[in-house]
């Protein structure tokens, strides 16, 4: 697909375009950098919600997470136990790491979901789409919307929902005897979940606009590789193409680092809103060698993780 999609695009016009970006690389490396210690910030409150750590450790767990997720092409599902192995490193107990884990993406989805939706509506609303757009723009709207409905009233009602899907999952034919975990257990993480999400509204309205502060790090990334193609856009295009493409990874999880599906993606939405095709698919590719850089930045760090480990001891 990657290979097809960069002949029918053109090749060259496509290479000029990546050399077009020049030396904003190291602003856009920059940027995607200040969204993941952002969204750090976020996982450090959830963390200290229940447990005690220092924010830099914690931003060594999200960087190290998302060398995770770039290099082994499984995005959360690696990703996010990762994290919860290096949290029980720094002597964090295995509830309290999963349920400060599983808070963070949970806000992280619904900041994400509630963006997406948004700038679908307005897709649907202000432009003619094709066909194939307008319906998968309001299968994607409902999906997102249902999620956002279940998720704001598990929050708000206290209702047991991840608990309910597991004990739900193992009575399963197939996959019930994989399900081996005590229902208190997952009762006392969920309650661990709660203190986070519910428990003080101040401080969960804190992580959200933390995470609303990571999403606008990503716009505002998208703008100044737009800038970099010559084009002019609109001011909403950013917001509107991130918006787009917010669940891409998850929707192409089993595709090895996304690799075509991305650059089709970006190349489509592109064209729907009236930018060329390949100006997405290089700036997906832009994105990319970004997330290889900073993954790089995450296996450097990875190794300090021992002797992290070997100084508390000793102490």
């Amino acid at each position: 697909m990657f290979i097809y999609l960069l002949v029918r695009l053109g090749a060259a016009q496509i290479t000029s375009l990546l050399l077009g970006v020049g030396w904003y690389f190291g602003l856009i490396a920059a940027i995607y950098t200040g969204h993941q210690l952002i969204r750090a910030v976020a996982y450090w409150k959830c963390v200290t919600a229940s447990g005690r750590a220092s924010y830099w450790e914690i931003a060594r767990i999200r960087l190290s997470g998302e060398a995770i997720q770039f290099l082994t092409s499984t995005g959360p599902f690696l990703a996010e136990p990762s994290k919860v192995w290096l949290l029980r490193r720094q002597g964090l107990n295995i509830k309290h790491a999963v349920a400060a884990t599983v808070s963070e993406y949970l806000i992280y989805l619904l900041t994400s979901a509630a963006f997406a939706v948004a700038g679908l509506t307005y897709l649907l609303t202000n432009l003619e789409l094709s066909r194939p757009a307008s319906v998968a723009a309001k299968v994607l709207i409902c999906i997102m919307g249902a999620f956002l409905l279940a998720a704001l009233c598990a929050i708000s009602f206290r209702i047991y929902l991840i608990g309910a899907i597991i004990k739900g999952a193992s009575r399963l034919p197939l996959i019930g005897k994989h399900v081996q975990l005590k229902e208190s257990d997952v009762r006392e993480t969920e309650d661990l979940l709660f203190v986070v999400l519910r428990d003080r509204p101040l401080r969960f309205l804190l992580i959200v606009a933390v995470e609303l502060a990571a999403q606008a790090l990503l716009v505002l990334e998208l703008f100044v590789l737009l800038r970099t193609t010559g084009q002019s856009f609109s001011i909403l295009h950013p917001l509107l193409i991130e918006a787009a493409t917010k669940f891409l990874a998850l929707a192409f999880f089993f595709i090895p680092g996304q690799v075509g599906a991305a650059e089709g993606t970006y190349a489509f939405i592109f064209k729907t809103v009236g930018l060329p095709a390949s100006a997405g698919f290089a700036l997906a590719v832009a994105r990319r060698l970004r997330s290889l850089l900073v993954a790089g930045v995450g296996l450097a760090i990875t190794p300090i993780w021992k002797e992290v480990q070997s100084s508390r001891e000793t102490d």
